[in-house]
């Protein structure tokens, strides 16, 4: 065991020091950009809106877009149920590109931040565990992750958001070599919540870490409450000048969205069944095979796997049984025929709306500890537990070759160390003996965006865990450690 890590140790004496930033940050762009360039062939994803640009639209991409165009055209941010967190940076674009080159823009920025972020995190680790192994392991499995690679082609948030987090962890934790940092920390966060407004308790939990841990640890000194104070300006000054754009405009005091809901969802019948479907913990993402919303949204024809949906016993009440949702089914399909006329559709919505929200309201008076409890754990159970190979390959497993399958079960195996290790290791941060509010400040943002998605808004898309995986990543290695001095003290 001593030889092997002897020569370890002299392997790593031989990679280039984490201060070769040149080197370190051209094989992030390198691997970043190849697979940038892999994803931008597949040629399974057809844009929807956006069809003369490299850039993936996906579900959500118009609805960042859009109100920037009309601000463009008409002087109004519109339709505002988007903070425009991912909107200003296209903004500038387009005020000089015309459209299609401006969204080209839009994803390379994404990639070029993306790359600078795998080394950012990987100078955390090494501030984190004061040994450059730590940068090396950092920077590998993070570079090489798909998990958070696959959006950097798309018009999602998840790109900007992940990288603006890091960036923030990293200046907060290297505020003593700049006065600015602290400042930017809180820039970089901000953006954050104008990128995906769920994050925004974590103001409270860098605030409090700023005032507790820097300079003066545990001490609240007056430099402590000037440095928590600079690092807050960012978000009164920007989120206090959303508010008042709000308020000027709707007349009520607006902090982040009107609603986690598209407006639009009010003229179907997606908010009653988005409803439903959470009551019982049934997934809501109707291009995933099998989930539970495909039986009455069927998922895209694109989708080769085909999987019949099944509804646990434990669900239906005295309102409804399975008789009830085919009868239910069978109205939704005669509602989404392009056939049925307006007059028809509008008799069947207020019937499905109806039906909705009677079996919704069902479960929750007489299956009370399903619909607060049970339903939380089957989400967070689907949230978490699948190959972690989200959108890696364009097929299914079996058509891929033997070579593809590989891939897949090692990216699988990584996301699942990542996961588990990653909880696992947020959880020892805490219970240490001796506090380590840095360690706290990791532990507490990977699991509060690992559990605020299944838990507490009852949403099960994969890729709302994408802006907690570095952090899952950095409890990973530090549990992988822990593991493996636990081992050697055994084995002597």
């Amino acid at each position: 065991m001593k030889k092997i890590k002897a020569k370890i140790l002299s392997f790593i004496e031989k990679i280039p020091q984490p201060s070769n930033w040149k080197f370190w940050l051209g094989l992030a762009l390198i691997v970043k950009t190849a697979f940038f360039i892999y994803l931008l062939k597949d040629k399974s994803t057809i844009n929807e809106h956006y069809l003369e640009t490299f850039a993936l639209d996906g579900g959500d991409s118009i609805s960042y877009i859009e109100p920037i165009e009309n601000l463009l055209a008409n002087g109004e941010y519109f339709d505002d149920h988007r903070m425009p967190g991912y909107g200003w940076l296209y903004f500038l674009l387009r005020l000089f590109m015309p459209l299609s080159l401006a969204l080209n823009a839009t994803v390379i920025l994404q990639l070029i931040l993306s790359s600078l972020s795998v080394y950012v995190l990987a100078l955390c680790s090494i501030r984190l565990f004061k040994h450059n192994y730590y940068f090396y392991t950092t920077f590998i499995l993070y570079c090489i992750s798909t998990y958070v690679s696959l959006f950097e082609t798309s018009l999602l948030t998840e790109s900007f958001c992940t990288s603006a987090l890091i960036f923030s962890f990293f200046f907060v934790l290297n505020e003593h070599k700049n006065k600015y940092f602290i400042f930017l920390s809180g820039l970089f966060l901000t953006w954050s919540f104008f990128l995906k407004p769920v994050l925004v308790p974590l103001i409270i939990l860098f605030a409090a870490y700023v005032l507790l841990n820097i300079s003066s640890p545990f001490k609240l000194t007056k430099l402590n409450w000037k440095k928590m104070l600079f690092f807050l300006i960012p978000f009164l000054l920007i989120d206090g000048s959303w508010i008042i754009r709000n308020y000027n405009k709707y007349e009520r005091i607006i902090p982040l969205t009107k609603s986690i809901y598209y407006e639009g969802y009010n003229e179907g019948f997606e908010l009653e069944l988005f409803k439903f479907m959470q009551a019982f913990g049934g997934s809501i993402v109707h291009w995933n095979p099998g989930s539970e919303i495909t039986f009455f949204k069927p998922a895209p024809s694109h989708i080769k796997r085909k999987i019949e949906v099944t509804f646990p016993e434990n669900i239906y009440t005295s309102k409804f049984n399975y008789d009830s949702l085919l009868t239910l089914q069978k109205q939704t399909q005669k509602f989404q025929n392009n056939a049925t006329s307006i007059e028809q559709k509008e008799i069947l919505l207020n019937q499905i709306r109806s039906r909705l929200d009677t079996y919704t309201l069902s479960i929750k008076q007489e299956r009370p500890f399903l619909y607060y409890v049970s339903s939380r754990f089957k989400i967070m159970k689907t949230f978490f537990l699948h190959s972690g190979t989200y959108n890696l390959f364009s097929k299914p497993s079996f058509e891929l070759t033997k070579i593809e399958f590989l891939v897949k079960i090692f990216y699988s195996l990584l996301y699942l160390f990542v996961i588990v290790f990653g909880i696992l290791g947020s959880f020892r941060m805490i219970i240490r003996k001796k506090i380590n509010l840095t360690f706290l400040l990791i532990s507490f943002t990977a699991l509060y965006i690992s559990l605020v998605f299944p838990i507490m808004l009852k949403l099960d898309e994969f890729r709302y865990l994408v802006p907690g995986y570095p952090f899952l990543l950095l409890s990973s290695i530090y549990m992988l450690h822990k593991t493996i001095t636990i081992f050697n003290k055994k084995n002597g």
